[in-house]
């Protein structure tokens, strides 16, 4: 399958206090601040500048659903872990994750973790892995940005992760080389049409 049109549909946040009705298949993108999340939606829409990426650390401050296919729906979560926006903003957006996630277990057919290859897994990566495992949720964890790592650095950063995460998938990418992108689109239609 191709993706033929992608769309943005709505942003979300707690204070919009949305009941979730919604019954399409849903995947979703989470990582820490600049970690190329918004890029790599982009490749894998085909769109240059749906998801807006910017230089400022943490600008996602919403939970923002596209509609892919007329039929599923990618949603960009906010970032995680940037401490220097402060602790009150921090919880408000740890806050709209965890209700996020919980709310839409029942239509989320995946979680995209997305993790900078040249910065490696943090302890919040871990945190959050671990949270959305609690969850039942599947994963998959990406490492963005290879095309700035040399082939035996995206090799030891994979298998550390695979470590560190026990066993989980691990496909490294760069959305700016288009670096394996088809992959990842493959496994994600793989679960949307299941």
């Amino acid at each position: 399958m191709k993706i033929t049109d992608a769309v943005f549909e709505s942003s979300v946040s707690l204070d919009s206090r949305k009941i979730f009705l919604d019954t399409r298949k849903e995947v979703v993108f989470i990582g820490r601040s600049n970690v190329g999340k918004s890029s790599l939606m982009n490749a894998l829409m085909h769109k240059k500048d749906l998801v807006k990426t910017s230089s400022t650390p943490g600008k996602t401050r919403t939970a923002n659903m596209f509609l892919v296919n007329k039929k599923y729906h990618y949603t960009d979560l906010p970032w995680y872990g940037f401490a220097k926006l402060g602790q009150e903003l921090r919880e408000k957006l740890d806050g709209l994750i965890s209700w996020y996630l919980e709310e839409k277990q029942h239509t989320i057919v995946q979680i995209v973790l997305v993790l900078d290859a040249k910065i490696g897994a943090q302890q919040s990566d871990r945190d959050m892995y671990d949270y959305i495992q609690s969850l039942g949720l599947p994963v998959t964890l990406v490492l963005s940005k290879i095309d700035r790592l040399k082939k035996n650095d995206i090799i030891k950063t994979k298998t550390h992760c695979e470590e560190m995460f026990f066993g989980a998938r691990v496909i490294p990418i760069s959305a700016h080389k288009d670096i394996w992108v088809k992959d990842l689109q493959k496994i994600l239609w793989e679960v949307l049409k299941s």
